[in-house]
């Protein structure tokens, strides 16, 4: 991700790929940058994020693994790094669901969710009480994200629609 070698549609047409090079999320053309960062489906995502603890939105993966997290120590940074990552990749899953096996694209709740599946998955890697630092955190965005689903009235069924 960090090197822009993703095999987004973008990247694919440099290598002489003919493809429909919009993204699935909207019409916009996809790039590693739209795709994790400027949708509107990842820029919800992040939004809630943003809201659950309070940091700085995400702008870009150079940001991402810059100065995103200035001023946090690094024990915690690199929690919430493991935390950012599954939020990217599930976001890649979800595009790549859509694109390649047909799916209809799923509610933005329901990527959270598959986000913070990832996040406990991987927190299995990490000692004990880094552990329940992450779970208590996706607990976190969880009730947020469905704070914002109830608040805007959506049902939880909701689905992308354009």
């Amino acid at each position: 991700m960090y090197k822009g070698v993703i095999l987004t549609k973008d990247n694919l047409a440099r290598r002489q790929w003919q493809g429909d090079r919009k993204c699935c999320f909207c019409s916009s053309e996809e790039s590693i940058q739209h795709l994790l960062f400027d949708c509107h489906f990842a820029k919800f995502v992040w939004r809630t994020i943003h809201i659950s603890f309070n940091l700085i939105p995400l702008t870009s993966v150079h940001n991402m693994f810059t100065d995103w997290l200035h001023g946090f120590n690094r024990k915690l940074k690199s929690k919430i790094l493991v935390g950012a990552s599954a939020i990217c990749w599930v976001i890649w899953l979800t595009r790549n669901d859509i694109v390649f096996d047909k799916v209809i694209a799923p509610s933005y709740l329901q990527v959270i969710f598959k986000g913070t599946y990832w996040i406990r998955f991987w927190s299995l890697l990490q000692k004990e009480e880094d552990r329940q630092m992450m779970k208590m955190g996706c607990r976190k965005i969880e009730t947020t994200a469905m704070e914002v689903f109830a608040r805007n009235g959506w049902r939880f069924s909701n689905r992308i629609t354009f």
